[in-house]
């Protein structure tokens, strides 16, 4: 278990979504914008499938814009996922080597990726894309 994580199952994970305020709702402010709530529907239904213990969740933000900000560390690397409000999902790869970005319009495309780049095993009958398999090389 990632223990100096402030996420250290994914029932915490998805306990600090809960406590996120919705867009429109009287909860948000200048200082804690609300997210999209279509945006937090996707997290929700992405984390149990890239869920590791291995790669600590960092952090968990929400964007100016009403979206998602997931913030992984691994020796050597971070990876930043953002799920906006208008269905994209966008990655940031950094290593000491090189910084990658790039975009993926599925979860289905973004849980392989994320998991790829993490080091977690594919998923039964899924396929990584081939974005990944290039990031991951240059990685």
């Amino acid at each position: 278990m990632a223990a100096q994580s402030p996420y250290p199952t994914v029932a915490h994970a998805f306990a600090a979504l809960d406590e996120l305020p919705i867009a429109g709702s009287g909860r948000i402010d200048a200082d804690q914008p609300g997210v999209d709530f279509d945006a937090l529907g996707r997290a929700r239904r992405l984390l149990p499938h890239v869920w590791t213990d291995d790669a600590a969740l960092e952090r968990v933000n929400v964007t100016l814009q009403g979206g998602m900000v997931f913030v992984w560390r691994r020796p050597g690397m971070l990876l930043e996922l953002m799920i906006d409000p208008y269905a994209l999902y966008s990655l940031r790869l950094d290593t000491s080597s090189t910084t990658r970005d790039w975009t993926r319009p599925t979860l289905e495309q973004t849980v392989a990726d994320v998991r790829q780049v993490l080091g977690l095993p594919p998923l039964a009958g899924a396929t990584a894309g081939a974005g990944a398999a290039a990031v991951a090389a240059r990685a």
